[in-house]
């Protein structure tokens, strides 16, 4: 089976005029990720407890995932500390699936 490229990238590294920016932590100790957004003339905040087994990467990645399911068919701006996230994010529009040594982090792919 051949793979299909996209012809526009998904994934900018310049902020999107107009778009919505979320931010997104976690903390390690507390197994709680976040995003928080301005929107409408206040700042929202949707907090995510984390599920057995998680990382400080699963829970940063956590925070993204639900950020770019929020606003799926809006442009969006994701702004974050890890290097982790930063580093996947922009490949994840070429990955192919596979199986992952950390079931945790193959069902955030799924």
């Amino acid at each position: 089976k051949q793979n299909q490229w996209l012809e526009k990238p998904k994934v900018i590294e310049e902020p999107i005029p107009g778009g919505i920016t979320a931010y997104t932590d976690a903390g390690k100790r507390s197994k709680k990720a976040v995003c928080v957004w301005y929107e409408a003339g206040r700042w929202h905040r949707q907090s995510l407890v984390g599920q057995e087994g998680d990382t400080l990467q699963t829970l940063e990645l956590t925070a993204v995932i639900w950020a770019l399911e929020h606003w799926l068919n809006f442009p969006l701006n994701v702004v974050s500390d890890s290097l982790y996230v930063v580093g996947l994010v922009p490949r994840i529009q070429d990955a192919l699936i596979r199986e992952a040594s950390n079931p945790r982090l193959g069902k955030l792919f799924i």
